[in-house]
């Protein structure tokens, strides 16, 4: 449940991110059109956007981690729960050492 509720999180939050790219776009690339490269600086107006820009990007790479992070523990807590391990207390077997011998013999 944990797990799926983290998947979930990862696909809103690469959605959310996604979003940001898409609608900042234009933008961008109208701002570093526009932008006269000075030495240091750039308007506030596109400090904005590069920000958000930005941001989409960082979102999208958080929730394709968080997704990859979901399914890689679900398919290793699969993989643990269908494997039958004996416990190894029960295949212990005590021999005295001087005869040889179980404790049943």
């Amino acid at each position: 449940m944990v797990k799926r509720f983290f998947e979930l999180l990862g696909l809103v939050t690469m959605g959310v991110g996604l979003w940001l790219v898409i609608a900042n776009e234009g933008k961008n690339t109208a701002c570093s059109a526009n932008q006269q490269y000075r030495a240091l600086g750039m308007s506030a107006e596109c400090s904005r956007i590069v920000y958000s820009y930005f941001s989409g990007f960082v979102l999208l790479a958080l929730g394709v981690m968080v997704v990859i992070f979901g399914l890689l523990s679900t398919r290793k807590s699969k993989k643990r729960r269908s494997r039958n391990k004996r416990s190894a207390a029960s295949t212990y077997v005590w021999k005295d050492p001087v005869t040889g011998r179980g404790p049943t013999s």
